[in-house]
């Protein structure tokens, strides 16, 4: 009697297995194919279809043979329960170091968004670095030299470009 036990474990997980199966070929979230090689490449014949029927078709005859043997209790599992369904992991975009722990602008992505360190006036002005905080870029601004001065901007790495907006000669005004 264990080895009707062992089949009738075996026939319900294979139930379950082929009944998620045809849910999801059903959905549309999985499809199957063919491939047949051709002179210019391979070609893909959707074969969904008749995978389709095929599921249908081992689930009758999987429900048969436990309606064979209504009163057979499975004492342990034939096998591990399937494995979830295979998703593939999103590809991992190149780490690449931000310079000096800078924000991207989000409009521009090209271009970083901080305080730079400039002395002189736009368009005109000498470029020294850009930081992430007020605090950072006066200390450069300090060690830069006389004249230079921390302002809040963007700064694009490819063209050495740096702009701000205007400033104001006291706070509120427009």
């Amino acid at each position: 009697m264990a080895a009707i036990e062992n089949i009738i474990a075996w026939a319900r997980q294979e139930q379950a297995r082929l009944t998620q199966q045809l849910a999801e070929l059903q959905a549309g979230h999985l499809r199957t194919y063919e491939k047949h090689p051709q002179p210019s490449g391979w070609l893909e014949v959707d074969t969904t279809e008749h995978t389709t029927e095929l599921c249908r078709h081992y689930l009758s005859e999987l429900n048969a043979i436990i309606a064979l043997h209504p009163a057979v209790v499975p004492t342990e599992p034939a096998a591990p329960p399937p494995p979830p369904r295979f998703v593939p992991p999103a590809p991992a975009a190149p780490a690449a170091p931000e310079p000096r722990n800078l924000m991207h602008s989000d409009i521009h992505p090209d271009w970083l968004v901080g305080w730079g360190v400039v002395k002189g006036q736009p368009p005109r002005w000498t470029f020294a670095g850009i930081y992430r905080t007020h605090a950072e870029a006066n200390e450069a601004a300090a060690k830069a030299g006389p004249g230079y001065y921390a302002r809040w901007g963007s700064y694009n790495d490819g063209s050495k470009e740096f702009t701000s907006g205007p400033t104001f000669a006291r706070p509120g005004a427009l």
